[in-house]
């Protein structure tokens, strides 16, 4: 007979080796490096209107896409500070959950569709009770090279 404590820490042990970064690491996507305009759009979760809320543009570096650092919350809601867990799905998908601390059980679940040259996104975030409150939908384009960095000058030089 499997005890229930056996069963409890397995399903744990699963969880986490699922989630863990060092899962992840080396697994390579077929998003491209480079920079790439982002338009980060709102959804009512109750009538399903859309609304663009910004563009953004942003470098994506091999090595954050390789660990699976490059998703985030993009638009202004209350789980886009919450602990993020990488989620890695195969070489044209990828993810994250993430939960806020008990005082607050905020949610979220994002997943992205990867090609090439260009990405999408849904991101769902639920309240305490499991009830949809806010989506996020991500569009990003390859625009080309990620810039060279500037060196930083100090001052008095």
């Amino acid at each position: 007979m499997i005890k229930p404590m056996a069963v409890a820490s397995a399903s744990l042990l699963l969880l986490l080796a699922l989630v863990s970064p060092s899962w992840a690491t080396g697994f390579n996507h077929v998003l491209k490096p480079g920079r790439y305009k982002i338009e980060v759009i709102v959804e009512n979760p109750h009538n399903g209107l859309q609304k663009t809320v910004r563009h953004i543009e942003r470098c994506l570096e091999p090595q954050a896409i390789t660990n699976h650092v490059i998703f985030e919350m993009l638009s202004d809601t209350p789980a886009s500070a919450c602990p993020k867990y990488e989620i890695c799905a195969g070489e044209t998908r990828t993810g994250f959950m993430a939960h806020c601390v008990p005082a607050s059980p905020t949610s979220a679940v994002g997943m992205f569709a990867l090609e090439p040259d260009n990405f999408r996104g849904r991101i769902e975030v639920k309240d305490g009770n499991g009830q949809l409150t806010n989506v996020e939908i991500q569009y990003g384009e390859r625009l080309g090279d990620c810039e060279p960095a500037v060196p930083e000058q100090t001052q008095g030089q």
